[in-house]
């Protein structure tokens, strides 16, 4: 049986390196067989190494004082007949809110919100309903923060019986932003520096950034302020806000040779 001897054409190899040039290379794989039906070619194009990019995250912290604050109440009452619930939980309401407006508090910075009434059950009765809790839940902001400690102390006095939470917020936000973002410019600059003399790179513009969402709950956004109500410091809750985190958070492509 005779054998067949293919010959292989001229190869065009390309070796491709991390932070290689831009290369348009082609492969022909030929047969030398002199049956032409018989010879097949193959051709490989690589394009555009040089938009080989390095990624890097970087995230950012500024701390700021807050000059601001916000307290969310909940006023609750109890009572065997449910329409006398609802008219006492109203009247401490009232009570709340005319405190509020003395102490200077806008009828605007005040909101109440999901107002509940339910039935209170005895399980040794075999859950029979003994009575009614109403609660609502009361929102005020725009509060000055050497005046929250006068503000919850009287609201307390007033009849209300549940502070949910006091946030404290910042009218200075948005500046320690945008400082938090210029730091992390910097830190992903310095970051993907690093990287690439690691690997024997060349680093290039930055030609992406991603920013994430930033959580700006510390933010104040309404600029009017009020002079603090004339109280007895020694009298009222102590509030020590300290510092609020300002954070930037991220993501640059840097473009490598």
């Amino acid at each position: 049986m005779m054998k067949k001897i293919c010959t292989f054409g001229a190869v065009c190899a390309l070796i491709l390196t991390a932070c290689g040039k831009t290369a348009n290379a082609v492969q022909t794989v030929g047969s030398g067989n002199t049956d032409r039906s018989q010879q097949t070619s193959e051709k490989i194009q690589v394009e555009h190494v040089d938009s080989q990019v390095i990624t890097v995250t970087s995230r950012e912290t500024v701390r700021v004082v807050p000059d601001m604050a916000e307290i969310i109440y909940a006023v609750t009452t109890q009572n065997k007949d449910a329409a006398v619930c609802q008219s006492e939980n109203g009247e401490k309401l009232n009570q709340l809110v005319e405190t509020l407006k003395g102490l200077g508090i806008e009828e605007t910075s005040i909101q109440t919100s999901n107002f509940d009434m339910n039935p209170r059950y005895d399980w040794e009765r075999n859950g029979a309903i003994v009575g009614y809790e109403a609660t609502t839940q009361v929102i005020v902001s725009d509060i000055e923060l050497d005046q929250a400690g006068v503000v919850m102390t009287k609201s307390v006095e007033s009849g209300m019986n549940e502070i949910r939470s006091v946030s404290f917020l910042s009218s200075h936000y948005d500046e320690s932003y945008q400082e938090a973002l210029k730091l992390a410019v910097a830190q992903a600059q310095e970051k993907a520096q690093a990287l690439a003399d690691a690997s024997g790179c060349t680093l290039g513009r930055a030609v992406h950034i991603t920013e994430y969402t930033a959580n700006d709950n510390a933010r104040y956004e309404n600029q009017v302020m009020r002079s603090a109500a004339k109280e007895e410091a020694a009298a009222d809750m102590a509030v020590m806000p300290g510092e609020i985190e300002v954070e930037a958070s991220i993501s640059v492509d840097y473009a490598i040779q």
